[in-house]
Parts: structure tokens; sequence; C-alpha cells
């Protein structure tokens, strides 16, 4: 064994690596709070990652099971059906058959699916479970879903006659990859009942591109994407872990610094008597190996525990059933390494930087000068362009599957993108800190302390910044997959009624009129504290109505003109005072000529004495956006009376009227009255919502809250207790209370500020660059709770938490 005269060698090595672990044993307090604040980032690293990978198969799992393609027959013949399924069978070896039937509900737009599903088929055991009860066996037997309950109101045991066949409800079953699915399942037996039947399969893209169904001109199939569920969630999850191991490695160099800092003056002695550098830097990593070893363990074992405990809670955020125990166990020893090797390096470089201190300022004590902001600045701006040149690259939209190469720079891109954001904090703190001047003497000693320290308090800005960031991209893209589905049909305190004979541009016969009056009239006697608003549309007494009669008349409508003729945008409804209400900045319509409209496009008034649907040219034109744009079941055009009267119309009931609740409708409310509009012959509209998304997003938010204001404490406390000596110093010098509370409760305020807008900033800037479309508008509510909640909820905590006297004020331990 050789060994160098220069550094000891081994001998020395072993000596130095035995002495850091001593230290860390006897100085094991000071440590509690880094080897917390690691194992809580480790934990949501390995949390999240299980939460990832047991959400990203959910939406393959709900429409195709375990097989990966659906071939769609409509033949309702029973012999037809029989050859295509055997020849199927045939020919990928297996099949399952699962029949469809929509069927109305009384008094609802909506529909139920009569489902025939076997519950032991061989593709659909990720659409199929019983909650309670028994699976159906005979004819006369149904099991439903709790959609069906709270719809309806059947219960086991009730006889359910939808489609006007009396059946007995024998259990309760559901989706359990989808739980706002609703359907009626029934026996097997009944699938030559059936409208449309879905054939489930699993084969490659050739087997399935080169079937031909016996009998069939054409082929009607939807195929899963081309990546794998099990793919799509290891992805995901990788993606997750590695955000999150970020976080590791950014508390971890922060929390190294302040150990660096604290060894700073026994360094100093360790290289007075002969140690070298390299020695040095030997004593933060031996800390960093055996800190993150404690913090990887224990973070793992509070992740898996975490999430176990919190997966069935989020059930309903994302609308699934999740297994509590489907955890990819590998992710906690890749964890568990991949977070020491973090710790490990994240010690190197704050090392290496106090074992560069000469020796004289070691002992005394005095922290290295900080790197220059504009260095980190300039890298910063090198990798924001490497990275937007890989997302708009990577992300760019093709109509052929995702190559290697787009992949792989997709994910250049976003690493480079978020490491380019995160080296924004020095500079932001050094200009956080220039600009103190002006500042009262605690904001200034706080913010001037935050740029002494600044390799230190960037750190720790860069893992504030990520961790406000998730929670804002996870809202950012709910937010913007809602704003793809519109503004929704109506508010969740309106309800819809429109009769069910009323179809087209109609309004009813004045004889059918009474009949109506009296159902609006017994809802709004049933509920208590609702508000009918009747809907009148404009009639031209000059058109002739329906030769039939069937239809009632014809009313004033609203075209569009497009390349074939003209397309309905909406009948032309009379704006009496409170239909003008329902519309934000719209009091009342006045003038002659007022006709407003949310549509836009080249609009006509049709159904008139000028307004020939027959002719391209007829009608009166029509200005589009001159309404508020609003719900899209309300009114999408108004006019005033002076302008009805001016051209010799009249108005009728439209048979359409609006039911407002004080607040949100219960279901209880909505089946009372869908039982009496099933009575009067109306159908009944509510919001549609797309649940999975809500749940999702405020899942989301909340998780990443709690994640982000327990890193956000522990850090703000780990960089003040390094200045527990200024405070001594301060409160010998006559500081006041006020004082002493106003530095901690600046530095985590100004932290959490900064950290919010940088992660704000960044996260909307990966998503614009990575093609994410309808980010606006912005949830402002969510925005609002990181970027001004989250720094006021800090600040206060800062301010009630500190200003205590420290103790000792006369002597500062050597350590």
């Amino acid at each position: 064994m050789s060994h160098s005269p220069g550094n000891g060698g081994l001998a020395a090595r072993r000596a130095v690596a035995r002495w850091a672990v001593r230290l860390l044993r006897r100085d094991w307090r000071q440590h509690v709070l880094i080897v917390v604040l690691l194992g809580i980032a480790v934990a949501a690293a390995v949390g999240f990652s299980c939460a990832a990978y047991n959400i990203a198969p959910v939406s393959g799992r709900a429409e195709f099971g375990d097989a990966n393609v659906a071939f769609h027959f409509d033949d309702r013949d029973a012999g037809h059906m029989a050859q295509r399924l055997a020849a199927g069978q045939a020919w990928f070896g297996a099949v399952e058959a699962m029949g469809h039937r929509a069927v109305p509900v009384p008094g609802a737009v909506e529909t139920v699916d009569y489902r025939v599903q076997a519950p032991d088929g061989i593709f659909g055991g990720p659409m199929l479970r019983l909650r309670s009860g028994r699976y159906p066996t005979a004819a006369d037997e149904v099991a439903i879903t709790t959609w069906v309950t709270d719809t309806i109101g059947a219960r086991t045991g009730d006889s359910l006659a939808l489609d006007g066949v009396s059946r007995t409800v024998v259990g309760v079953v559901e989706n359990p990859s989808d739980l706002h699915d609703p359907f009626v399942l029934l026996p097997p037996s009944a699938l030559d009942g059936s409208d449309r039947v879905d054939m489930l399969a699993r084969a490659d893209d050739d087997r399935i591109s080169t079937f031909r169904p016996p009998g069939d001109g054409g082929r009607n199939l939807s195929q899963r994407g081309d990546l794998p569920e099990s793919t799509l969630a290891t992805l995901v999850m990788l993606v997750t872990g590695t955000l999150l191991l970020f976080l590791v490695a950014l508390v971890a160099t922060a929390s190294f610094a302040v150990i660096a800092q604290r060894r700073l003056t026994q360094l100093g002695m360790l290289a007075a008597i002969g140690a070298t550098e390299k020695h040095l830097r030997t004593t933060m990593l031996v800390t960093g190996a055996l800190t993150g070893l404690i913090a990887s363990v224990m973070g793992a074992l509070l992740g898996i525990g975490g999430w176990v405990v919190a997966a069935p809670a989020m059930e309903s955020a994302v609308g699934a059933r999740i297994d509590p125990m489907n955890v990819p166990w590998w992710l906690a020893f890749v964890g568990v390494a991949l977070a020491v090797v973090a710790a490990t390096a994240a010690a190197w470089w704050p090392g290496r930087a106090m074992a560069r201190v000469p020796t004289v300022a070691a002992l005394s004590g005095r922290p290295p000068r900080s790197t220059p902001a504009r260095r980190s600045g300039v890298l910063a701006l090198v990798l924001l362009v490497a990275g937007a040149v890989g997302l708009r690259i990577g992300s760019a939209r093709h109509d052929r599957p995702v190559t290697t190469l787009e992949l792989t720079l997709l994910c250049i891109g976003i690493v480079a993108v978020l490491i380019g954001v995160l080296l924004v904090s020095p500079l932001a703190i050094r200009l956080l800190a220039h600009g103190a001047d002006r500042a009262p003497i605690g904001a200034r000693l706080a913010l001037r302390d935050l740029g002494r320290h600044q390799g230190r308090s960037g750190t720790a800005l860069a893992a504030i910044a990520l961790v406000l960031g998730v929670p804002v991209a996870i809202a950012a893209t709910a937010a913007a997959a809602e704003n793809d589905q519109g503004l929704g049909n109506l508010a969740t305190s309106q309800l819809l009624l429109r009769a069910g004979a009323v179809d087209g541009p109609f309004a009813p016969a004045p004889d059918a009129l009474a009949g109506l009056q009296e159902g609006v009239d017994a809802m709004t006697a049933a509920v208590p504290g609702i508000a009918g608003i009747r809907f009148d549309v404009a009639v031209d007494p000059g058109v002739p109505g329906d030769p039939g009669g069937d239809r009632g008349r014809l009313a004033v409508s609203l075209g569009r003109r497009i390349s074939n003729g003209w397309s309905e945008v909406s009948l032309a409804y009379l704006a009496t005072p409170e239909v003008a209400g329902l519309f934000p900045g719209v009091d009342g319509l006045t003038t002659a000529t007022d006709v407003r409209t949310s549509a836009v496009g080249d609009l006509h008034l049709l159904g008139t004495a000028r307004g020939d649907l027959r002719q391209p040219d007829s009608g009166e034109a029509v200005a589009g956006g001159t309404l508020p744009t609003t719900y899209t079941a309300l009114p999408g055009a108004l006019i005033a009376s002076d302008a009805l009267a001016a051209r010799g119309w009249t108005a009728v009931p439209s048979g359409r009227w609006l039911l407002v609740a004080p607040g949100p409708w219960t279901a209880v409310q909505v089946r009372t009255v869908r039982e009496l509009a099933a009575r009067h012959g109306f159908v009944v509209a509510r919001r549609t919502d797309n649940a999975r998304l809500i749940g999702l997003r405020m899942g989301g938010v909340v998780a990443g809250m709690v994640l982000a204001l327990t890193v956000l404490a522990m850090t703000i406390g780990l960089i003040r207790s390094e200045a527990a000596g200024d405070l001594r110093t301060l409160t010998a010098t006559g500081a006041s209370t006020a004082t002493r509370r106003s530095i901690t409760a600046v530095t985590a305020g100004a932290l959490t500020l900064l950290g919010a807008v940088i992660g704000t900033v960044g996260a909307y800037l990966g998503l614009a660059l990575g093609h994410l479309s309808a980010l606006t508008p912005l949830p402002l509510a969510d925005l609002s709770i990181v970027l001004v909640g989250t720094p006021v909820v800090a600040t206060a905590a800062g301010w009630l938490l500190a200003g205590g006297e420290p103790p000792a004020l006369a002597r500062r331990p050597l350590a």
C-alpha cells in the first residue's frame, strides 16, 4: 500500500473520516433539523412518485380495461354478432364482448348506459367491481352504480324500469377506473338486446390492422395509445421523482452550506495542524453521506407509509380506486441510493468552498466571499434558451408518434428550463439585498444577511421556488384542461328546464303552456328558496306556423353563415330584467335597435319575414361579441322589448325556464325536480363538470402547499438558526423584541415571495414552451394562495415564532 507524503495517505483520510463521524455524533442536535428536512424531501419524492405510478394508467383502464383495442359493432342481428365474436376469438385468441344501450333518464338530459359485461371477463376486470349485494344473473335482475342511486333514488331490492322493463336491483357496482361512470349492469345473457357491442382484444398493430369482421364493410374501432400505461406510469414516476430529487439536492446543498459554516472554525483548526484541502473536503463528504443515508432511509419509510395512508383519500380526487399496496418497491431502494448520492454531492461544494478559505480567516469564522450573481445569471440565460429550443422541438405537434429524439429533447428541455429558472435565485437574492437601504432596521438586517450568505440563501430560495412551482404547475395544467372544455353549460346554482316536445327554433303551442307553467310552479313549491325565470322568445307574426302544428311556432333565431348554409347559434330571447341580470354588466337593453349576442362571425336573424333559411343573403345582420360570454346553456342572443316592438314582433314563452337556487343544488333537490319534470313533460339540465380534473387540481394544490409550507418552515428555521450569534449581539446592544421578530418575519416573507414568483414564472414558462394551450383564464384562486397566501402565512409564522430572548448572551459556543 502506498502512502503519499504530501497528504498522509489512507491513514490520514481514515483519521479525518473518523473525526467527522465523532463530530456528527457529538453535534447530533444541530443536525436533527437538517436530517428531518432532507427526510421530508425524500419522503415527498417517494410519495409523489408512488402517486404518479398509480394515477398514470387510470384513463386507459377506464376505457379498455386490460385490452388495447375495442371493435364497435352496431348491428343488432344476433346471428351476425355471434359470427363476428367467433371470428375475433379465432383471430386474436381471446376476446370479451360488452354490450351498451343508452337509456334516457326521466326528466333529465342525461342518459344511463345499460351495460352487459361478464364479471369474470378476461379484459374487463379493471372496469367492473362489486361494491355490495351481488351481480345480476337472471333476466329480471340488474346492478346499479351510485350515480343511478343518487339520481333516481333506487336502492338494492327496489324495482328499476328506466327502459320500460321492470327489473330488481340486486347489487351496487362501479367502474373502479372511473368512479363517475354511470351505468346499469345487466346479466351476460342480455347481450342480444344491446344497441352496440364492443369486442375487446389485445394484439399488436399488424394483427389489429389486418382483422376484417365477417360481413362488415368497414371497421369502427378505438385503440389505446402506442405507449403502454405501465411504461407511461414509469415515465411519469421518473419525471416526478427527478423533479423532487432536485428538491432533495437543493435542500441538501443549503443544509450542508450551514453545516460547513458552523464547522468553519474547526476546519481552520484542522488546517492549522496540517490537513490539506482534500482532507477538509473529506470531512464534509463523510458528513453528507451519513446524513443522507439516515435521512433517506427515514424519508423512504415515511414516504411509503404516507402513501399507504393517503391513497384511499386520493380516490375521490382521481376518480378511480387506488390500491395502496401497489408500490414500486424498487423505487424505495433507488430513491435511497440517489438521495445518498445527492446529499454527498451536495456536501462536496460547500466543503470545497470552506476548504479554500485561508486558515486565519477560517479561525476567525468569517464566511468566504459570495460568487458574483452575474455568473449564475449568464448560465441561467444559456440554459433557458437551450431548454426553450428543446421544448419547442420535442413537443411540436405532429400527426405521427413522438420519436425517441423528440422525447429526449423534451426531457432535456424540461431539465434545462428547470435549472435555468432556479439559477436565477442568487441574482434575485443579490437584487433584494441591494434594495434594502431604505427598509426599517429589522428588515434591512434580514435582507443584507441573505445577501451576505448569497450561496446558502440562493440555494434555499431555489428549493422554495421548486416546491412552490409544483402546485402551480398542477393547477395550471388542470385549469388548462378545464379551459379547453369551455365555461360550462350552467352555474352550480342553476337548473335549465326545457319542454320535451320543443325542438329546434320553435316555441311551444299556446295550449301546451298552461301545463308547463303548472309544472314549474310545482317545482318551485317543492324546493323552498328557488326562483324560476321564464325565457321568452321573439316571434314574427308574418311568418307562417308549422304546417303540421306538431312543433309549435317558429321563433326568431340567430344563425351563423357557414359554407353550406346556416348554423343556428341561439334563439332571440327577450331581454327582461331577470334575463339580462344573468349576464355580468348587463342591466337591461332599451334602445330600439339593440340586439346583442356573445357569438361572433357572420351573424343574421332568421325565422323572420326577411330571414328565409333557403336564401343565402337573407336575414338582418347582427354585430357579434356585444354580449358578455357566459354559460353555454344560457341565452346566446338578447333582444330589447323596444327593438321587438319596432320590428312588429311579439314575445311568446319559449318552453324554457331557469331555476335558480341560493346555493349549489343538492342531489336530493335535483332528484325532486327531475321527478316533477318527468310528470310535466320537461327535461332538466344541470352543471356538467369534469370531476376528475377538479379533484386532481384541488388535491394537487393542497398536497403541494402542505409540502411547500413544511419545507419552507424548516428551511427558514435552518437559515435563522445559523444567525443565532448575530441575534445575541443584537439583543446585547438593546434590540427590541419587535426588531428580533421582524428579522425572522422578513427573512421568511422575502424568501417565500421570491420563491413563489420564480416558481410561478418557471411553471408557466415551461408549460407555454411545451405547447400547452388554453392557459388562460388563469386559476386566480390557486395563484392567489401561492403568491399572496403563502408569503403572508410565512411572514406571520416568522413573526409569531421568533422574538424570544436568546440564552447565554455573554458566551458563544465554539461549535
